[in-house]
């Protein structure tokens, strides 16, 4: 795992100076109000965080955070730190803290990872896209009586009730045994993760006439881009936004690995269903159906090692300070859709900027989302470490995280993200309407749609979690980089695999693996 970094000292929350008079827990539907157009999404109030039930609450509560929530209003983080100082507001017997995990995000990711696995986290967990390298029944409180019965802050029938879609925030965290490791936020709408985007001047100055719609052209585009000067594509293999290279190993891969995939899904004792967990995977390698000497691993480091040609300068490195998009200096950069409001509120931005998402390896083909598959996801999800219940602090972290996946909480959540919630299958140019530079800024998230589209998960960053892809990166790094040739390259990724495949095998005796 990726070096765990250490978090900052934990910060108090501020101190309510008077609690409000305690108040019926508000009304709230099954589902959260959509809207089919930002610009009609109203604009709720704070919710009141005083359940009735739980009227007199006390105590100390840290929350470990995914970084700083209150460093920038504009990011979508900062609307949950907004719940939760409500929250503590309204509980002034609870002294609420806050203690930001850093680092790039394989760190943090092999920070939750490492310090789960040492007893070492705080109260409560918040993170993004949880893999199963944050899932262990042994390690983590499981949700699942508490989602059976009603949440305070609510007036369904049932907690789970509360999350819309049919509890589709839950999918990705609930154990085969029905176990409910996480709970959190939900985005509702057909938007996905990631996308690419693109500097509309400097296409312009290479005569590119239009977005590539084939991988072809999607070469003949960079190949026009670097001929006019212009470094074409930003792809990290060093530093915080190093991430991206598991993105394009898992999307090119399952466009490669079809036979493995189907080989592999059902396998291990899981259900057959479209994705790979981490006990599939782990047959897959044990068995030797996914191996580094297929054609299709093969066939992924090449095409990598072919793309190479056209990313940025210096992408073996870390990245120098600064954003070379928003330095005019890249034409093609692929972004994280949470990352989205801080670009659109740069002001050092003067270009025209729009996204789109990379085009299918085969012609007359469809390229694979990363990470939904449904219209509607997880955002930002929280856990309770079972230290916390050792510590006597059950109470505390299961109302605050039940306030914050509560209708009210999860409404105001959704009005004040940069892309509102919306009714699934609406479509980009109804979403934004006359907005014509919304839509060409996140039509590359809705277009190809994300529900029924998802990529299989036969990789090391969904199936082993993203800190264990960066160790695929270094692979992949030696080979772009001439120190090994593809076949040594395909000897040290088998060793990967299966180390992964062991470890993961051990952590998990109930798997019976000795049996497979």
């Amino acid at each position: 795992a990726a070096k765990a970094t250490e978090a900052p000292k934990a910060t108090e929350a501020p101190k309510a100076t008077e609690a409000p008079k305690a108040t019926e827990a508000p009304k709230a539907a099954a589902t959260v109000a959509a809207t089919t157009a930002p610009a009609a999404a109203a604009k709720p109030a704070l919710p009141v965080a005083t359940a009735a039930s739980r009227a007199n609450l006390s105590g100390d509560l840290t929350v470990q955070t995914w970084r700083d929530l209150s460093a920038d209003p504009k990011h979508p983080s900062y609307v949950l730190y907004q719940l939760m100082e409500q929250w503590a507001k309204n509980h002034p017997n609870v002294k609420l803290k806050y203690q930001p995990m850093l680092g790039n995000v394989t760190d943090i990711f092999g920070f939750i990872g490492t310090n789960l696995r040492s007893k070492t986290l705080n109260d409560v967990v918040m993170m993004y896209f949880p893999s199963a390298a944050q899932l262990d029944s042994d390690l983590q409180y499981d949700f699942a009586a508490d989602l059976a019965k009603p949440n305070p802050y609510s007036t369904n029938p049932t907690w789970k009730a509360d999350f819309p879609l049919n509890g589709a925030a839950l999918s990705d965290v609930t154990m085969p045994d029905g176990k409910v490791l996480m709970v959190g936020t939900t985005y509702v709408g057909d938007l996905s993760d990631t996308a690419v985007l693109y500097n509309q001047d400097l296409l312009d100055k290479a005569g590119i006439k239009q977005l590539p719609k084939t991988w072809a052209e999607f070469y003949d585009a960079q190949a026009k881009l670097k001929a006019a000067g212009i470094q074409p594509f930003y792809h990290p293999t060093a530093g915080n936004e190093a991430y991206v290279v598991g993105w394009h190993m898992a999307i090119l891969g399952d466009q490669l690995l079809g036979d493995s995939i189907k080989a592999c899904d059902g396998q291990g004792g899981d259900k057959q269903d479209g994705r790979i967990t981490q006990r599939e995977a782990s047959w897959c390698i044990k068995k030797g159906q996914w191996k580094a000497d297929s054609a299709g691993v093969r066939a992924l480091f090449e095409e990598m090692k072919k793309w190479s040609q056209y990313w940025h300068e210096g992408y073996l490195a870390p990245p120098q300070p600064g954003n070379l998009f928003i330095q005019g200096k890249v034409a093609f950069y692929p972004i994280v859709r949470l990352n989205m409001p801080v670009l659109e509120g740069d002001p050092n931005v003067k270009f025209k900027w729009g996204s789109f998402y990379l085009p299918p390896l085969k012609d007359g083909g469809k390229t694979p989302r990363l990470g939904t598959g449904t219209a509607g996801q997880g955002s930002q999800y929280l856990f309770i470490p079972k230290t916390t219940v050792e510590r006597g602090k059950l109470d505390l972290a299961l109302d605050l995280v039940q306030y914050l996946t509560s209708p009210k909480a999860e409404e105001y959540w959704c009005s004040l993200q940069s892309v509102p919630c919306f009714t699934p299958g609406t479509s980009a140019e109804k979403l934004f309407g006359d907005n014509q530079t919304q839509l060409e800024r996140y039509r590359g998230f809705m277009e190809p749609p994300t529900v029924g589209n998802r990529i299989s998960g036969l990789d090391v960053n969904d199936a082993f979690g993203p800190a264990m892809s960066a160790q695929e990166t270094k692979v992949l790094q030696d080979y772009l980089a001439g120190t090994t040739n593809l076949d040594q390259t395909l000897v040290a990724y088998q060793k990967l695999l299966d180390q992964l495949a062991e470890n993961a095998v051990r952590q998990h005796p109930e798997w019976g693996a000795e049996k497979w």
